[in-house]
């Protein structure tokens, strides 16, 4: 519960910050881009972390088929998260600078195929 309140006290926080060459996609695999709501996502019933390591952490929704990639604080990126649908649509939300959503971008793909190929 705590994490909650911490998420939705600093959610304002975040979206102010978003500088104006962040990617800032309509939707991101069916939510709407605000990263407080994604990350209560997270925790929802049905969504569980299938890899992760000290810059990101995957997880899969299985009420859609949807795999996340979360950036972690120790990154240049955080607050960062990518999705790829079930149709291998990928849709990125990233309030870091250009070079650092890019290296972003780069690596959650990586990751995510990494997941989709069973390694």
């Amino acid at each position: 519960m705590r994490l909650i309140g911490t998420l939705l006290a600093i959610g304002p926080v975040l979206v102010s910050a978003l500088p104006a060459h962040a990617e800032q996609p309509d939707t991101i695999c069916g939510s709407k881009p605000d990263m407080v709501g994604i990350m209560l996502r997270m925790y929802e019933d049905g969504v569980e972390k299938v890899a992760g390591d000290n810059k990101m952490f995957v997880k899969r929704d299985s009420r859609d088929g949807s795999l996340w990639v979360i950036a972690l604080p120790n990154t240049t990126a955080h607050p960062a998260v990518a999705c790829r649908s079930k149709t291998k649509e990928l849709s990125v939300l990233c309030s870091a600078g250009e070079k650092a959503c890019a290296s972003f971008r780069d690596q959650a793909t990586q990751r995510l195929d990494k997941v989709e190929a069973g390694g």
